[in-house]
C-alpha cells in the first residue's frame, strides 16, 4: 500500500462542520433517521441506572432492564496503554454512528452481536454480556505492532488473514497470548476459541466487502466479546476508527486513529469522513441476500401448567373425542428474514425466538425454513 501524493481531503468534503444531512449525504442521513425511528418503536422501553463501569472510550449504564445496557461514547482518546491522552471533538457521536450502522450491517448478516439501538447521537442500548478477558485482532496487512514485532513494512500484504489473541489487562500491557497461553489461563476453552476465531474471520469477510464498496482497506481490527445470560457468544463493545485501521483505497491516506496515535493531524476529519463512507449506499430499508419463509412454534415446557391446553382436552371429551389426550396448546408465528445461506438464516431465526418471542423461563420453541423462490 503506497501513498499517493494528492490528499482526501482535497478531493472530498469534510464532515467536520456537523451533523446534518449535507454533511452527512441527504440519502445516507434520511436512511439512517429512518431505522433510528425503527428501532425507537421496536426497542424495549428502559431508563438509564447506575454507572456500570467507565473505560478509555465509554461509560455503560445499567437500566431498568437487567438484561440490558446503556453505552455512552465519549470524545476522549487514547494511544499506547494510556500514556497519550488527548480529546477528539466529536469523536463519539460519531462513533456511536459508525457502530450502529456496522451492527446492524453485520447482525443483518447472522453474526451475533449485543446491539439493541441507537438511542441518541452518543449512546447505544445493547444487551448486557460478561466479556471474555480476550482482544481479538484480524490483521489482512501488516501495521502496528506486527510490523514491529516481526520487521514487516507496514502496507505488506498478508498471504491469508492473520488471527491474534492479546490477554484484556492494561497493567500488562495487553500481551500476545498462545492458544495454549488461554487454556493456561482459564480464559476460554479451546471450544470458545475457535468459536471466536471462526466469528472473528466471518466478521472480517463481511466488513472486508463493506468497505471495499466504500473505497476503504480494511488492514486490521480489534473485536471484543462476551456471553449473555443465556451463555452465547455474542460480538460486543465497539467497531469503530478507534479499533479499526482504516485506508482510503485510492490514496493510502489514514482514516483512523493513527492519525491520533502519531500526530498525524484532521484527526476530526478523519473520523467524520468514515462516518459519511459508511452511511455512503447503506439503505437501511434494502434486503440483501435470499429471502426465507420461517414458521416458528412456541410452547409452553413440559410441567409447566397449561390451562389452556387443559380447557382444550376438556372440551374434547365433552364432544366425544376420548381417544385425545396430553394437550398442550402453542402458537405459532410465521415471518419472511433476508440472509445471505441457510445456516445465516438459522442463526437470525434463533435469535429472534430466544430474544423475542419465546420467554426462556416458560417456554420452548421450534422453527423450520422454507428458501422463497424467485420469479
Amino acid at each position: 500500500m503506497r501513498h499517493i501524493g494528492k490528499s482526501i481531503w482535497q478531493a472530498r468534503p469534510s464532515l467536520a462542520e456537523g451533523t446534518g444531512s449535507s454533511s452527512w449525504g441527504a440519502s445516507g442521513m434520511e436512511q439512517e433517521v429512518a431505522k433510528q425511528r425503527e428501532e425507537r418503536q421496536l426497542r424495549p422501553q428502559v431508563t438509564r441506572g447506575e454507572r456500570l463501569y467507565e473505560g478509555k472510550a465509554k461509560v455503560v449504564y445499567a437500566t431498568s432492564d437487567p438484561e440490558l445496557v446503556l453505552i455512552e461514547f465519549k470524545d476522549e482518546a487514547t494511544a499506547f496503554d494510556g500514556k497519550k491522552r488527548g480529546t477528539i471533538s466529536g469523536k463519539g457521536m460519531r462513533n456511536a454512528a459508525i457502530c450502529a450502522v456496522l451492527y446492524r450491517y453485520l447482525q443483518e448478516r447472522g453474526i451475533p452481536g449485543h446491539f439493541v439501538a441507537q438511542v441518541d447521537e452518543r449512546t447505544l442500548l445493547a444487551r448486557k454480556v460478561r466479556i471474555i478477558p480476550l482482544e481479538v485482532v484480524v490483521r489482512n496487512i501488516a501495521a502496528g505492532s506486527f510490523s514491529r514485532r516481526l520487521g514487516w513494512p507496514e502496507g505488506q500484504t498478508l498471504t491469508e488473514p492473520l488471527v491474534e489473541f492479546f490477554y484484556k489487562d492494561d497493567a500488562l500491557g495487553d500481551p500476545l497470548l498462545t492458544e495454549e497461553h488461554i487454556r493456561l489461563l482459564g480464559l476460554a476453552t479451546e471450544q470458545e476459541v475457535a468459536r471466536l476465531k471462526e466469528l472473528a474471520l466471518q466478521v472480517n469477510r463481511i466488513l472486508q466487502e463493506f468497505w471495499q464498496q466504500r473505497g476503504i482497506v480494511l488492514v486490521d481490527f480489534k473485536l471484543e466479546f462476551g456471553k449473555d445470560s443465556t451463555g452465547q457468544i455474542l460480538l460486543a463493545d465497539e467497531i469503530s476508527p478507534d479499533t479499526c485501521r482504516l485506508w482510503d483505497a485510492a490514496t493510502g491516506e489514514k482514516l483512523d486513529k493513527d492519525r491520533f496515535r502519531r500526530d498525524l493531524g484532521r484527526v476530526e476529519e478523519a473520523y467524520a469522513e468514515i462516518l459519511r463512507r459508511a452511511l455512503q449506499g447503506y439503505d437501511t430499508t434494502a434486503t440483501a441476500g435470499r429471502q426465507w419463509k420461517v414458521r416458528v412454534l412456541v410452547r409452553l415446557k413440559e410441567g409447566v401448567l397449561d390451562p389452556q391446553g387443559q380447557a382444550v382436552e376438556t372440551a374434547l371429551r365433552a364432544l366425544g373425542f376420548s381417544q385425545a389426550g396430553d394437550v398442550r396448546v402453542g402458537k405459532v408465528i410465521d415471518f419472511t428474514l433476508t440472509a445471505l445461506d441457510r445456516a445465516a438464516a438459522e442463526r437470525i431465526a434463533d435469535e429472534i425466538c430466544r430474544r423475542l418471542l419465546a420467554n426462556p423461563v416458560m417456554e420452548e420453541y421450534s422453527f423450520g425454513l422454507e428458501e422463497v423462490s424467485g420469479g
